[in-house]
């Protein structure tokens, strides 16, 4: 990876209106029934709302051990949360020599066990290394936020896409259903990889700034009502920061980015790679450049063969969030090896 940008968020950030607004959900959200008070704890200057956040080496637990999704020779790559059905949607992508870089991606659903409940294919859409999940309401299908639109960048989506999940369907990059999401930001390039915090209903975008030879990622945070209608330009934005690279976070280029998630005024990373340590990150949303909260290697799923760190989002669990994580992992097989997904979770909170 490249040097992250040091300088920080860009000048022209969201009004005060729009910051009150944030602040006012927040409170709103965490006084109705919540298990965990997130309000009170104010930063000068802050671009979020104050929030507590995971205890990284904390108590959690194994919802789903070695489910099998809808196709058992494609890796898991992402997963997240319908926290109004209570269901899961798993995204998968073709690995290994017969893959190619076709963008073709599965999305199962599932209950919170992993039990598989229908699925969908996307044709030429990328790898599918964030999903975010839009509840539309009780017993209907979500809308799912996905890279779109396969590029010549080693298989990876080009554009934001929002679109309905149907079970059965198999649906082309290029039908008009497709809403195009991609942001607009003035420091924006490509590779918009998306995940939505349902505790504070915003969406996280991260992204690429330019072509690979100086490359950097950034991160940047909108209001799920307007990502949903698609004021996705610069005076819409709440926050807006750099990745640290995997230097500045003491990580080798074999920890690879394996996703990323929102939750309050944090985002987590998460790291790994095949048969290697895989590692939770916090960033602070209202700090900037290269700085970080907190690394934590975890343990979880460690007897799991062929165990690769794959997809991290927020689970909805008794009106508290969850940090869930998951874990593909593989038993050798021929012509192709037979995969399945684990997911874990933290639980608790600190100041």
């Amino acid at each position: 990876m490249r040097k992250a940008d040091s300088d920080g968020e860009q000048s022209d950030g969201p009004s005060r209106r729009r910051l009150l607004r944030a602040g006012a959900r927040l409170t709103a959200v965490a006084a109705v029934g919540s298990a965990v008070s997130w309000g009170g704890m104010g930063t000068a200057n802050a671009a979020l709302p104050a929030s507590k956040h995971f205890n990284l080496p904390g108590a959690g637990g194994n919802p789903v051990w070695r489910a099998t999704l809808q196709e058992q020779n494609w890796a898991m790559q992402s997963f997240a949360y319908d926290n109004v059905n209570q269901n899961i949607y798993f995204v998968q992508h073709r690995i290994g020599t017969l893959a190619g870089h076709n963008g073709d991606l599965w999305i199962t659903r599932t209950d919170l066990s992993g039990k598989k409940l229908g699925s969908m294919t996307v044709h030429g859409f990328g790898h599918g290394s964030s999903v975010g999940v839009e509840p539309v309401g009780a017993g209907s299908a979500p809308y799912l936020w996905l890279e779109g639109y396969d590029s010549n960048d080693n298989g990876a989506g080009e554009r934001l896409s929002r679109f309905r999940f149907v079970n059965g369907q198999v649906l082309e990059k290029t039908d008009p259903s497709i809403q195009d999401r991609t942001p607009t930001i003035s420091s924006f390039a490509k590779l918009p990889r998306p995940a939505i915090d349902p505790y504070t209903n915003r969406l996280l975008i991260r992204y690429a700034t330019q072509e690979p030879a100086d490359r950097v990622w950034r991160i940047v945070v909108f209001d799920m009502a307007d990502a949903k209608a698609g004021r996705l330009s610069d005076g819409y934005r709440l926050a807006e920061r750099a990745i640290p690279t995997n230097a500045e976070l003491g990580l080798s280029d074999s920890d690879l980015f394996q996703g990323i998630t929102l939750c309050g005024q944090y985002a987590y990373l998460y790291f790994g790679g095949p048969s290697r340590p895989s590692y939770l990150v916090r960033l602070d949303m209202n700090k900037t450049g290269s700085s970080y909260d907190e690394k934590f290697l975890t343990q979880a799923g460690e007897s799991l063969p062929g165990r690769e760190a794959q997809g991290i989002a927020i689970w909805m669990s008794g009106g508290a969030p969850r940090l869930a994580f998951g874990y593909s992992s593989k038993t050798q097989a021929s012509p192709e090896n037979i995969l399945d997904a684990s997911v874990f979770y933290k639980s608790e909170f600190v100041s």
